[in-house]
């Protein structure tokens, strides 16, 4: 929020047991950017489950997204397009990564260490 989107410093997150890690490419900002929020808005439309918002992604086109559903409001999921199924609320290739967006970013870590 402070910067407008853009990239940080660790990157890696892990996703789980199965999936591993993978790198945060970037979050998305707001206004006349190259990773601009609404665009991928509109990219992903109607393939992320309901009440979830892309905020990032990863260098695979893989998204981490924002729930705005009441029950787990501000959770945090990686959302794995490989695994798209032709239903989005199947959620069967979605994964839980973080409470809120401060845990997500706390839990990003560096190449090498251990997580």
């Amino acid at each position: 929020m402070n910067t407008n989107g853009g990239e940080t410093e660790p990157n890696l997150f892990f996703i789980s047991e199965n999936q591993g890690a993978s790198v945060l490419d970037s979050f998305f900002g707001l206004g006349d950017i190259y990773d601009n929020l609404q665009d991928f808005i509109d990219i992903y439309d109607e393939r992320l489950p309901n009440d979830f918002i892309p905020i990032g992604n990863d260098p695979s086109g893989n998204a981490i997204c924002v729930s705005i559903n009441e029950d787990n409001s501000d959770n945090i999921y990686f959302w794995d397009h490989e695994e798209e199924t032709e239903n989005p609320n199947e959620m069967s290739n979605v994964y839980f990564l973080a409470n809120n967006i401060e845990e997500f970013i706390n839990n990003l870590y560096e190449d090498g260490k251990d997580v």
